[in-house]
């Protein structure tokens, strides 16, 4: 069961328990105080103060910040009032629990803190008036979270609790999240063997666990082959549990179906979630056609994750898929700042510090090649390399496009473990 289930278990065993506590005239002395020892546990008995004429007891929830991130400190405010005048409630107990994984920090007025992120706010009496009191309390959000969910309870002697809930969305940064990447062949030809590529990517700092992927192919497209093997295949669904994924690791899935006999625009969609990440989708557009010189272009790096000084290496593939001949076919590769080439397996006509080009003449139908670009990485830690790829030939033809992320991670300090031996 989840921390936020059970906090919601919890929140109805303490509102049955409490009611009928209030209902025999003891509640007040027994949450009065927390079990700190043996001789704390026997807290003095205490009876009940009847209610003057019939109080009804209002509560609302409210927070400062709607979206916080990990890491942020946020003010809850819980207003409670009497909203039948004249009347008053006596010995008020107000509940607050805290969602799970919230740390907290402080509240005005101080509350008794219990086990579990449960606080407690004490009055003596609310009424004859209907004006409101208000208690504020102040939290970390959590890491590792999409939602809080906050409850809260007010109560007293003989009269009927009033709950409320209030449910915070956690903004995920970026560098927190699960990244799904597809690519493909942006145009294909009729009943043509069509092949996506999945990568699922964690970005974060800690192990993302429990890793699924589901892909949902165009309507109609049979699964020729896939790798690795999907766990359950109910099209157009595809499923694969991927396990753990470490800080900065990459799973790739490979799918390979066959593009319809006619014309037009397919899109595949794809989702990639764990637990406790927020899901990530993507889709991916491919262009049916009868016709034409099809330029396509792929992009591999050495390791998915390098350090500064380190060398990566780029290898370019590229392709006419099409049924007729491309001419003037030109291949851009652009480099992400910071990186220094050191070796070229096929000379380029220009190359400037971030670009280097290659006038490929003429590619027939099928004719394929590749380049490998040797570099050394520089500038600074902690960021995304970007490589972007671009082929393109005569008027008419289809041109392609391939980018590739290479992350570089924060440097870390080791610090030399110094030994000295004990004074005698």
């Amino acid at each position: 069961m989840s921390q936020p289930t059970r906090n919601q278990s919890l929140l109805v065993r303490v509102i049955a328990v409490l009611t009928v506590l209030a209902g025999i005239g003891f509640a007040a002395g027994l949450l009065a105080t927390p079990s700190l020892n043996a001789a704390s546990r026997l807290v003095p008995l205490t009876f009940a103060s009847p209610p003057v004429g019939n109080p009804q007891l209002s509560l609302q929830k409210t927070v400062d910040n709607n979206s916080p991130a990990p890491g942020d400190q946020i003010n809850y405010t819980l207003s409670y009032s009497n909203t039948q005048p004249g009347a008053q409630a006596f010995n008020v107990k107000l509940f607050d629990f805290l969602p799970a994984g919230a740390q907290f920090l402080s509240s005005n007025p101080p509350a008794t803190v219990y086990p579990n992120g449960i606080l407690l706010f004490t009055v003596p009496s609310i009424g004859p008036g209907t004006a409101n009191s208000t208690v504020t309390v102040q939290v970390r959000v959590p890491a590792g979270h999409t939602q809080m969910t906050n409850h809260a309870l007010v109560m007293a002697d003989g009269v009927t609790p009033t709950v409320t809930s209030l449910l915070t969305n956690i903004v995920r940064p970026s560098s927190d999240w699960l990244r799904l990447v597809k690519t493909g062949p942006s145009v294909v030809l009729t009943n043509g063997q069509l092949v996506y590529n999945l990568q699922a990517t964690n970005l974060g700092n800690a192990v993302f666990i429990d890793v699924t992927v589901v892909d949902v192919l165009p309507g109609g497209l049979p699964l020729v082959g896939a790798s690795p093997q999907p766990d359950s295949v109910a099209l157009p669904m595809v499923r694969w549990s991927l396990g753990s994924l470490n800080p900065a690791e990459t799973k790739t899935i490979v799918i390979t179906t066959t593009a319809p006999s006619t014309t037009g625009i397919i899109t595949n969609s794809a989702v990639a979630n764990a637990w406790q990440n927020v899901m990530t989708q993507t889709l991916f557009s491919t262009q049916v056609v009868n016709t034409g010189a099809i330029l396509q272009v792929a992009k591999t790096g050495s390791a998915p994750v390098v350090r500064v000084g380190e060398t990566l290496v780029y290898t370019l593939r590229y392709e006419n898929i099409g049924n007729q001949t491309a001419t003037s076919v030109r291949l851009t590769d652009t480099l992400p700042s910071g990186l220094t080439v050191i070796g070229v397996s096929q000379p380029p006509v220009s190359q400037t510090a971030q670009q280097l080009i290659w006038d490929l003449g003429t590619l027939t139908a099928g004719q394929a090649g590749q380049i490998v670009i040797t570099t050394t990485v520089g500038g600074p830690w902690g960021r995304t390399l970007l490589n972007v790829a671009d082929i393109t030939g005569q008027p008419g033809s289809f041109a392609g496009n391939a980018e590739l992320s290479t992350t570089i991670p924060f440097a870390q300090l080791l610090l030399p473990i110094i030994t000295r031996n004990a004074t005698p």
